[in-house]
């Protein structure tokens, strides 16, 4: 072993500085400080009793299984091909919900335009059926006009098997009577009113002369028939208006003894239209529009000479009147 001079002396450097040693400085030997550690672990390992659990060498551990949910991160086309059946049944119903709406709007608007259609035609055919009848005639077709319902107070005699003996001896009596076949039954007629009061009041008058009457309402229908000029359809329009005058003034001259001038003015501005139409082909038109020219002159004649049996004849014309239109086809 080398053995060093007791007097050198050590030098300490500092970033090139010499610094002076502090010789009172106590320096530990390290050895002994080992062995002291040593010596204070003994004496701990003396003070501690270790107690440590018995295993057995033959005993295994048990292990479990812990289930866990992992958060699918699977992408949408993944999907599609795990359950193509679900989404192709989804493609379906929307599909098949889409083309229902588009045939229910289809045929919706498919109604609105046959109704409008329908609006049109009828818009149509009306206006056809107003036009002029003899523009019809030069195409070579038929024209018809609708005569309307006729409603009139009359004052009835009897419904009979063989009317005509019972007719004789009501007109012997000075008083008019008509048979007019309805339904299959023979009426007989004596008088027409204005409205049934009148009707009522002018059936006790005709009692007066010993004939069984009551009055009531006779409603002739409308019917449908063919005209050949327009005088024929204007004749027609006049005629039903211009009766139902004739039957209240004629009615109520009788039950007064007097005439109505304004009425009576009336009656001579509608007898002075229907007089002017020429052009009317129709025989039983014809006949009706001179039965009622007929009507009107003998009130004229009553106006003048206030004779009652003017009267009987103006009545005798309105029931020839009813016969005409109800034989009408």
């Amino acid at each position: 072993m080398d053995k060093h001079p007791q007097n050198q002396k050590i030098k300490i450097k500092i970033n090139g500085k010499e610094r002076p040693i502090n010789e009172d400085m106590t320096i530990h030997d390290w050895k002994s400080a080992k062995e002291e550690t040593a010596v204070g672990a003994e004496t701990k390992d003396e003070q501690f009793d270790w107690i440590l659990p018995d295993i057995d060498e033959n005993q295994i551990q048990e292990f479990k299984k812990i289930n866990y949910t992992k958060k699918s991160t699977a992408s949408f086309p993944n999907k599609l091909r795990k359950n193509p059946n679900k989404q192709v049944t989804k493609l379906f119903l929307s599909i098949i919900t889409a083309v229902s709406i588009g045939v229910l709007i289809g045929l919706f608007m498919l109604k609105v335009v046959i109704y409008q259609s329908n609006i049109t035609q009828k818009a149509h055919s009306t206006s056809t059926q107003n036009e002029n009848p003899t523009q019809k005639n030069n195409s070579g077709k038929t024209a018809y006009i609708q005569i309307p319902a006729l409603t009139a107070a009359v004052i009835q005699g009897g419904i009979y098997k063989n009317p005509e003996p019972i007719v004789q001896s009501i007109k012997q009596k000075g008083l008019p009577a008509v048979v007019l076949p309805i339904s299959n039954q023979q009426y007989i007629y004596i008088g027409v009113a204005g409205d049934l009061q009148s009707a009522k009041n002018l059936a006790k008058q005709y009692e007066k002369k010993g004939v069984a009457v009551f009055a009531k309402e006779l409603t002739i229908e409308g019917k449908s028939i063919p005209i050949q000029s327009n005088d024929e359809k204007k004749f027609i329009s006049a005629s039903i208006p211009l009766f139902q005058l004739l039957s209240k003034e004629i009615a109520n001259s009788y039950l007064t003894g007097d005439t109505d001038k304004d009425a009576f003015g009336a009656l001579k501005t509608k007898l002075t239209e229907i007089t002017n139409l020429k052009d009317i082909k129709n025989k039983q038109l014809e006949l009706m529009k001179n039965i009622q020219i007929q009507s009107f002159q003998t009130l004229t004649a009553f106006q003048s000479n206030q004779d009652k049996q003017e009267l009987i004849k103006a009545q005798t014309s309105l029931l020839s009147y009813l016969q005409e239109i109800n034989k009408l086809e």
